[in-house]
């Protein structure tokens, strides 16, 4: 597929300051909200600065697993994650002290996981381990250890794994290109989109994973979340407060009752970076929330909320 007819991205970490920057102008309104997590965005992309793709090893499907695949099984499920543990430690110096900041509730025992990792109380190996196997039995010991709880360093190992997951989404982006994937969710991690964009002339919706980024095209007639397609329960609204240009809607199921932000990219002549367009959307996010929908997959400023 042409690269051209994705989503033309901004994804360094100078571009994704920028946009925050033009955010906060834009809608005074949500800087509190750029302030608290922008720091976040930018250390993710800082990190997934520093990584290669070409640490991630090729791998080579046989045609049955090409055929797991078409019945809906994501490609992390099939090959694995890579093995992170050498760029573990620093990676978790980068992104725990902005999340430690934006969640002020958790901050001494995000800072006591950081901490740990430092001094190795908390071994790397251990870590990506649990991350890997996503194994209950290796978190609780090692939140144990940390003096925190199981899900707060669930969170935290969540936070400091995806930039690889983005990475190893890259690297193999090009092994899914001759394959069709007419599902939901994400074909690389298996996880739902954070939000959508329209591109092209005919209006073609890309979905964005919301943990490893990876976008993916899917039916605009059809939810992501339930994959219902009875157009009289699928509505989509704007914000009457937003210019009409910004091409901003909020498109809402009414059998899985989730919500799903959207831009329409045609109106936009710069690359966007959509983790801070979904942060200025967040007057749709607000009302579509009041009206009783759920988001198909949870930012980390919902989270703050719970």
């Amino acid at each position: 597929m042409n690269q051209n007819e994705r989503i033309c991205h901004e994804k360094t970490p100078q571009g994704i300051q920028a946009a925050l920057d033009a955010l906060v102008m834009r809608k005074p309104a949500l800087s509190s909200l750029v302030y608290s997590f922008g720091p976040v965005l930018v250390a993710k992309a800082e990190l997934t600065a520093r990584l290669s793709e070409n640490e991630v090893k090729e791998t080579d499907l046989p045609e049955f697993d090409w055929v797991r695949f078409s019945k809906g099984v994501q490609l992390f499920a099939i090959t694995g994650l890579m093995d992170f543990h050498k760029e573990f430690k620093q990676a978790a110096q980068m992104i725990l002290p902005p999340i430690a900041a934006a969640f002020p509730g958790i901050r001494s025992d995000i800072e006591s996981i950081k901490n740990n990792i430092a001094d190795n109380n908390l071994d790397a190996g251990e870590c990506v381990q649990a991350v890997m196997a996503n194994s209950t039995r290796i978190i609780k010991a090692l939140a144990a250890r940390a003096n925190t709880t199981p899900d707060i360093l669930r969170f935290a190992l969540a936070q400091i794994s995806g930039p690889f997951k983005e990475i190893q989404a890259r690297a193999f982006a090009p092994l899914v290109e001759e394959h069709k994937w007419l599902h939901g969710h994400c074909p690389m991690c298996g996880s739902f989109p954070v939000a959508a964009g329209l591109i092209g002339e005919e209006g073609d919706r890309w979905l964005q994973c919301s943990v490893c980024a990876h976008e993916w095209r899917f039916n605009r007639h059809i939810c992501p979340r339930c994959e219902n397609n009875d157009q009289t329960l699928l509505e989509c609204f704007s914000d009457q407060d937003s210019p009409v240009n910004d091409g901003e809607q909020v498109n809402v199921c009414k059998l899985c009752n989730t919500y799903l932000l959207t831009i329409d990219l045609r109106r936009h002549i710069d690359p966007v970076n959509m983790d801070v367009a979904v942060m200025g959307m967040n007057g749709l996010d607000l009302q579509a929330r009041e009206k009783g929908y759920s988001p198909q997959a949870e930012t980390l400023w919902h989270l703050m909320e719970r």
